[in-house]
């Protein structure tokens, strides 16, 4: 059964804000980083029979992906501090037919159930963890004995977005959202960070790759994913000054890029989601 339990009222730090635009955010994320987030819970070995903890679920995508690598004889836990975005997460579950799928709301680090998952994964979760060794030591502590653990995060970095050839609106809009990540004091090399964290968790050597995906033409859903990203970003970008709603003009963002692009006929690369994994010795 899929079911949405709540524990605790405590919020993490997350820069994209909380709201129904967000979660459809969430889902546009996954349009394009699904297929890559699968190859890495495959790589890492994820299969049939698994139990899997996934933490940070959010909209669910990656405890949905889970749910069907694990099959009808294996199980997902989906965490989340936010219980309204699991409830979302819950209604998706239920209408793709899953009912290996459990979400939970709590802080990660106190409110985690159960000891023998055989695996825990993550996308874009690390990034807003202040010691990510220290979440991964305490998540290793509910994996049994060769347990995997995989995920996936951000790099923000300047060369992580690539518009080629250069545009003054996206070169605009991959400033505006480097000057968030670092105006709130988040790693913006989280994904490159990922070995660092796995060594430092005690984990061996990770396996590592990275994503980034690249298009162009009319149809990339490139365009509508970084104006409802810069949307989500839009509360902290006019509280910290980087830019004012008339110099983003939110609304038509999406659409901007889009014929800035086309134009030129140019190509844009999306965020780099570097990947990590190993076993619990």
């Amino acid at each position: 059964m899929t079911t949405t339990e709540t524990a605790g009222p405590k919020q993490p730090t997350y820069l994209m804000g909380r709201s129904e635009a967000e979660t459809r955010r969430l889902v546009a994320q996954h349009r394009l980083y699904g297929p890559f987030t699968r190859r890495l819970l495959e790589d890492a070995g994820i299969e049939r029979g698994m139990k899997v903890l996934d933490v940070g679920s959010g909209a669910g995508d990656v405890a949905l992906l889970a749910a069907d690598l694990v099959g009808p004889a294996g199980s997902v836990v989906g965490v989340d501090q936010d219980p309204d975005v699991l409830e979302s997460a819950s209604a998706r579950a239920e209408a793709s037919g899953l009912t290996n799928v459990s979400f939970y709301s709590g802080d990660l680090r106190e409110n985690v159930p159960d000891r023998d998952f055989d695996a825990v994964v993550g996308r874009l979760v690390l990034l807003y963890v202040p010691d990510p060794a220290r979440l991964l030591r305490e998540l290793v502590e509910h994996l049994v004995p060769g347990g995997v653990v995989a995920f996936g995060d951000f790099n923000f970095t300047p060369e992580s977005v690539v518009a080629l050839p250069p545009t003054p609106l996206w070169t605009n809009l991959w400033t505006w959202m480097q000057a968030v990540v670092r105006g709130v004091g988040l790693d913006p090399a989280t994904g490159y960070h990922l070995r660092r964290a796995f060594i430092g968790a005690g984990l061996p050597e990770p396996e590592m790759n990275l994503c980034s995906p690249v298009g162009g033409g009319p149809d990339f859903p490139g365009y509508d994913y970084a104006a409802e990203s810069l949307r989500s970003m839009l509360p902290l970008i006019l509280k910290l000054g980087i830019a004012t709603e008339e110099e983003v003009d939110i609304d038509t963002m999406a659409e901007r890029l889009r014929a800035e692009t086309l134009a030129i006929d140019g190509v844009v690369k999306t965020p780099d989601l570097v990947s990590a994994w190993a076993r619990k010795q």
